[in-house]
């Protein structure tokens, strides 16, 4: 069933037996009033939340620290308590952040909740949201989480310090998680299958949504404060320091935004993270060059939301960075990769393989090698025409060579297989819909594909859809964008003429503003060149 046309239900209309139900809402009912013991002081007022991660159970025997020794010409003191932190002569944002320029200390820059550095070894421009320092747990002694190694396992649940940036240091998950949802239907309640992370729902079952709990663990966006980008961009990219997502054992699934823009390849990357522990690693993501206005603003909010499968599968994230023409790195790894289909296990040649900021092409075994990579979990995703894109972590601390072999699914676009995309991630994409050269006119080996979307519209009556055209950047905007829109048009002129009610229906086109795929490659080109079928907010 699509998620966002599941109908919720009452109590009353509780699923399981009845001995069971009662015990269910006997046993909420008493965790609900211990809680409430608990989350009063002794002359009954709230206590006061605390500022210092406090765990449930004793923290690991390693001992941990702070960031590695400053180096002999460094200061090699953190400020003293109640001193006042460094000031900025950087710039000041609207709002409450104001971020500090780096000084090459990690002693000192580390503890930054806000970072904004120009001209620094590592970019033109270094923008920060979050302090280093693995969830509030530090780190072991001379460690350093851009070599790409392993954090200690970290004790759960914890509580997030009233100074952390928004959206960071804190255990999040999905928007689609409702904890009342267990009154409801236990049995499918548990069947979405949990991580240790949900754990802090275990009160909420009568309070559903509005449960503390709840609310404290609601996806929110982590605001990066950029000001003034440099004048000539070359490339973009974020690296994120990410803790226990595990989509592919949960099935769990990830929309990524900037500022309300959701941005593919950073959904594909995520997506594909599969970590245990719980422990966290840097991932480094390339934002392409169509998404780059979205920095002009000042101010980007990045966003990682579940908002469709309901699967309780908790996250965390220690700090976001972007990285404005970045140079070399300090800490470097390579890949040899490999790309076959999925279900002949041959190997394809001319697949597009990308990473960070590299690329290259298959040869005729299905092989290439990306070199110069950021070390930490390496996510390499392969593209290939009439295939689905798909990606592989692989985690490389510095150094060392690894390998990757990436499996790609031939793409399908049957009524079924567009009801599975919509459930999992609120939309489909048609790559079966095609168009006279530079007209909206559709052509006659269109109609598997149109059916395929018809059946999809039908079968949901009561459902908004957009249909989105899309197109490479071949050609200027001025005649793409206006011609993504009419071709959208015409797929709904379609759809109205074979018995779709055109009131479901709402155009939209983008041009080549949208892109999945890198438009410097064929099939990078050919994944852009598309139609997306989404439900309507």
């Amino acid at each position: 069933m699509i998620p966002e046309l599941h109908n919720s239900v009452g109590v009353s209309r509780l699923q399981a037996s009845g001995p069971v139900a009662l015990l269910v809402i006997l046993m909420a009912l008493v965790a609900l009033a211990s809680a409430s013991c608990r989350t009063r002081s002794a002359d009954g007022a709230a206590p006061s939340t605390t500022t210092a991660r406090t765990a449930e159970k004793p923290a690991v025997p390693s001992p941990v620290q702070g960031p590695p020794a400053p180096s002999a010409n460094a200061p090699s003191s953190l400020p003293e308590a109640g001193e006042k932190p460094p000031s900025s002569s950087d710039v000041t944002l609207p709002g409450s952040i104001s971020p500090v320029s780096a000084t090459g200390d990690p002693a000192r820059d580390w503890q930054l909740k806000y970072e904004r550095t120009e001209n620094s070894p590592e970019a033109d421009l270094v923008v920060r949201t979050g302090d280093i320092n693995n969830l509030g747990f530090g780190w072991p002694s001379g460690f350093d989480p851009f070599s790409g190694k392993s954090t200690p396992v970290h004790p759960h649940p914890w509580k997030a310090a009233k100074d952390e940036p928004e959206g960071t240091d804190r255990i999040l998950l999905g928007s689609s998680v409702d904890p009342s949802e267990e009154l409801r239907d236990i049995v499918a309640y548990n069947r979405l299958g949990s991580d240790g992370y949900s754990g802090i729902l275990s009160d909420c079952a009568l309070a559903g949504p509005s449960c503390k709990e709840r609310q404290e663990s609601m996806p929110r966006p982590i605001t990066l404060a950029i000001g003034a980008l440099p004048a000539k961009i070359d490339a973009v990219l974020f690296q994120i320091f990410a803790d226990d997502f595990q989509v592919p054992h949960f099935h769990s699934h990830f929309q990524v935004s900037l500022n309300g823009t959701r941005i593919p390849s950073f959904e594909q990357a995520i997506n594909a993270l599969d970590q245990t522990g719980p422990i966290g690693k840097l991932v480094t993501l390339r934002l392409l060059p169509e998404y780059w206005p979205l920095l002009r603003s000042g101010n980007v909010q990045l966003l990682i939301d579940d908002p469709t499968t309901r699967v309780r599968d908790g996250y965390a994230v220690d700090f976001v960075r972007i990285l404005v023409n970045p140079r070399k790195f300090k800490y470097e790894v390579s890949l040899l990769a490999s790309v076959l289909d999925a279900d002949t296990r041959k190997p394809i040649s001319g697949a597009m393989v990308t990473a960070a900021l590299q690329s290259a092409s298959t040869d005729d075994s299905g092989r290439c090698e990306l070199k110069g990579l950021p070390a930490g979990l390496v996510v390499a995703t392969a593209a290939s025409s009439n295939y689905d894109q798909n990606s592989t972590p692989v985690d490389l601390p510095t150094g060392e060579t690894g390998r990757a072999e990436i499996l790609l699914h031939k793409h399908q676009e049957n009524t079924a297989a567009l009801e599975r995309s919509i459930a999992q991630t609120g939309s489909a994409t048609v790559y079966g819909i095609h168009f006279d050269t530079d007209s909206a006119r559709l052509r006659g080996d269109s109609l598997p594909a149109l059916n395929a979307v018809l059946g999809l519209v039908q079968n949901h009556s009561s459902s908004r859809w957009l249909i989105a055209g899309h197109t490479d950047n071949q050609g200027n905007d001025a005649r793409n964008q206006p011609l993504s829109e009419q071709r959208a048009a015409a797929v709904i002129a379609w759809l109205k003429d074979h018995g779709a009610n055109v009131s479901q229906l709402v155009p939209q086109g983008f041009g080549s503003s949208r892109p999945v795929a890198d438009n410097a490659t064929s099939a990078g080109r050919a994944l852009n060149r598309r139609v997306e079928v989404a439900l309507a907010k």
